[in-house]
């Protein structure tokens, strides 16, 4: 675990240390850059100080490093707000969207892979589910994000004006639920399955314990641990996702931050919310990796007991 929490680390700082190159990188006098674009009234020693320009690439990235590791990220150069109260004020909201949008799909897929799943004795709603669950996670696959999106908010918001077109985080949540759900739904469906023909399940159905009990106590909770550990690894695709479904409903996010400091060159916020996406994205896959291994260690013990 030590070596896993070294690794992210070692990411983390390649990936602040790959942004500030890239900002670097780009053509013309970054200083002039940003202030035709943003409109700021500010000396150019005053802003080249702020973006590390006065100084070598290594003294500034190591100065911001040791700065971000303390919780001081400097100030935006568009508002000239500290960026740590921007950040968390729009991480909230991207936090709510995630969290809400989890709770969507993993109900979802909770549903159609329970139901769906295949039992010795196969019943009629386990039947019309199998395709449906097989349908809906195909549709899910093949529509991207920003086809659902903007099709859901001219159905729900326009056409059938259910939700508002802004300030709702139904429709957001809604959207990245779909487009995770239909993958998931077929994953625990498999992992269901699975668990259904193990002897624990089949001498459970021996003792003629009902058939919705054996899915639930002999094969959902023996297969709860791994989902857990792989919606942990689906954290770096859930929050990039999130930025996307952001950017679309025009919700106040990290991602929109992130995008509206992208055009006004405001690059101190970018390195700051593109160092916290990061860091959650591969802390949430650390974690997944964690509870997997802690699992598969259980696992590989109890097999050698027996």
């Amino acid at each position: 675990m030590v070596t896993r929490l070294f690794s992210i680390v070692l990411i983390i700082f390649f990936i602040f240390a790959l942004s500030r190159a890239l900002i670097r990188a780009l053509p013309g006098d970054p200083l002039d850059t940003v202030i035709a674009e943003s409109g700021i009234n500010i000396p150019n020693d005053v802003l080249a100080e702020e973006l590390g320009l006065n100084q070598s690439f290594f003294s500034s990235l190591k100065q911001d490093v040791i700065s971000f590791t303390k919780g001081n990220f400097g100030k935006s150069l568009f508002s000239r707000l500290p960026i740590k109260d921007l950040i968390f004020e729009r991480f909230q909201n991207t936090l709510f969207l995630t969290l809400l949008a989890l709770v969507f799909s993993v109900s979802i897929s909770l549903v159609f892979g329970v139901i769906s799943s295949k039992s010795y004795t196969q019943s009629k709603i386990e039947k019309y589910f199998y395709p449906i669950c097989s349908i809906y996670g195909a549709w899910t696959a093949a529509m991207p994000m920003v086809w659902i999106g903007p099709m859901f908010l001219y159905l729900f918001a326009v056409l059938i004006p259910v939700f508002k077109t802004s300030d709702s985080v139904v429709l957001p949540s809604l959207t990245l639920a779909i487009v995770f759900s239909g993958f998931w739904s077929r994953l625990i469906r498999a992992r269901i399955s699975d668990e259904l023909k193990l002897v624990s399940a089949l001498a459970a159905r021996a003792r003629g314990v009902p058939e919705w009990k054996i899915k639930l106590k002999y094969a959902f909770m023996p297969a709860s641990g791994a989902l857990i550990a792989y919606f942990g690894t689906q954290m770096g695709s859930l929050l990039a996702g999130t930025f996307i479904t952001e950017i679309i409903f025009n919700w106040p996010g990290l991602g929109s931050l992130l995008v509206e400091s992208i055009l006004k060159r405001d690059y101190p916020v970018v390195q700051a919310a593109i160092f916290l996406g990061a860091a959650v994205s591969l802390l949430g896959t650390a974690f997944g990796d964690f509870v997997a291994s802690r699992i598969y260690l259980r696992k590989g013990d109890n097999e050698s007991f027996q």
